[in-house]
């Protein structure tokens, strides 16, 4: 494991992975990344949820995919610095440092809508052309 990098996957998930999101798996997976910080307040978005994992699966899965492989695509030595500084930062002022990975994924390149906004609206994963129903 390294310090930056996808957050390491369980494998009931690795199972469940499109051919798509498999390439998180080429890389080694680390303690923070993009999702470590945007998806901070998970157990927030689940909590009172009928059924947990399936809302994971529908509401935040295909968004942490995203992001992951936007991170494996185009990681550097800069990007982990700035992301172990934005973790750190996250853990003093949250709105801060959303602000600041929404700008980075901005300046980098990313299209608007892999940065989470207010509401999360279920979505397929990358490489897949339907929303989760079940596990």
């Amino acid at each position: 494991m390294s310090l930056v990098g996808p957050r390491p996957q369980v494998e009931r998930d690795v199972a469940l992975c499109t051919d798509e999101e498999r390439g998180l798996l080429s890389v080694r997976p680390g303690i923070t990344d993009f999702v470590s910080i945007v998806f901070a307040d998970e157990g927030d978005i689940l909590s009172g949820r009928d059924d947990p994992d399936i809302s994971y699966q529908r509401l935040i899965q295909s968004w942490k995919s995203r992001m992951g492989l936007f991170y494996v695509d185009n990681q550097s030595s800069t990007l982990d610095l700035k992301l172990m500084t934005l973790t750190v930062l996250n853990s003093i002022n949250r709105q801060h440092a959303l602000l600041k990975v929404s700008g980075l994924l901005k300046k980098l390149g990313v299209g608007a809508d892999i940065v989470r906004g207010s509401e999360l609206v279920p979505h397929a994963p990358p490489g897949a052309s339907a929303i989760v129903q079940s596990r």
